[in-house]
């Protein structure tokens, strides 16, 4: 393998992302803390992916089919969410997370250097992966992780989509939203989340060796941030808020998976109550038409 210095092609490769990275994120820190602005705060955190990503590969000038694809890949996540949070941003005019904390600079210094950690290590193994001359063929990881990628690009963005009709219909106004993905779970956008990062990973696999296994820490720390930290659990508080004494929002809660896009069997009682929550949806769209 090639060195530079005492460092491999691979090594450098994930020394060089996490330079570019920081650097990244830190020049768009001056400019939303001078502007006082949080609204491309997720729009340069996907940026930084397709950056890192597609740099790494041209860096390392190993070219192989999984390399392309995995950055592909890579690119397609990040280019659909980081538009639509984007978007979202500018339609709501700002982002609730920043909102005690735009006028602070150190919490707000704080924000973005935790994105770039994010973002190195959610993207370590395909870091890894583009800094490997080591090309082993098709794996059945391959198979496995491409249909993972696709199945939760689909889940999170057919869920995003249907979620933003949604909110754009008036007659939804102040109604938690249960049709169609949703109806079946209560955030199979993060189910597509974490399904296409372990995708990722196990496309990865075959260029990892030692130490660099690490790498599974990527789909392992996206469960985390969703599950435990960043998602489910802020969700949830700002549900129970809105919607923690409404009966119609309890049977719903009760009656659907919290990730799986599944159908959930339900007994009698929740059946009852799934149906008069359809029947007064249906009388509240009859009442707001024309």
């Amino acid at each position: 393998m090639w060195t530079i210095g005492s460092l491999s092609i691979r090594e450098s490769a994930v020394v060089g992302s996490l330079i570019l990275d920081f650097a990244i994120q830190l020049s768009a820190l001056v400019i939303a803390a001078s502007l006082r602005t949080d609204k491309f705060y997720d729009l340069l955190g996907s940026t930084n992916f397709i950056a890192a990503a597609i740099a790494t590969l041209t860096y390392a000038h190993y070219y192989h089919a999984r390399q392309i694809v995995v950055t592909v890949f890579v690119c397609c996540w990040a280019l659909r969410l980081g538009s639509l949070l984007f978007y979202r941003v500018l339609k709501t005019g700002g982002d609730s997370r920043f909102k005690d904390i735009k006028d602070k600079p150190h919490k707000f210094f704080v924000a973005w250097f935790l994105q770039a950690c994010w973002v190195f290590i959610v993207l370590l193994p395909v870091v890894i992966l583009n800094g490997t001359q080591r090309n082993r063929g098709l794996w059945a990881s391959d198979i496995i992780g491409g249909i993972f990628f696709w199945v939760g690009w689909t889940c999170e963005a057919t869920a995003d989509f249907q979620k933003l009709m949604f909110k754009r219909d008036p007659a939804n106004k102040g109604k938690f939203i249960n049709v169609g993905l949703w109806a079946y779970a209560r955030y199979p956008n993060y189910f597509g989340e974490i399904l296409q990062w372990w995708g990722i990973w196990l496309m990865c696999i075959a260029a990892l060796t030692g130490a660099y296994w690490v790498s599974v820490v990527s789909p392992l720390f996206t469960m985390l941030l969703t599950l435990g930290v960043s998602g489910v659990p802020m969700q949830e508080k700002q549900q129970a808020e809105r919607w923690g004494k409404d009966p119609a929002f309890q049977a719903w809660k009760k009656s659907t998976h919290l990730l799986v896009p599944l159908p959930k069997i339900r007994n009698r009682k929740d059946r009852e109550a799934m149906r008069n929550i359809q029947a007064e949806q249906e009388q509240s769209s009859q009442e707001s038409e024309p």
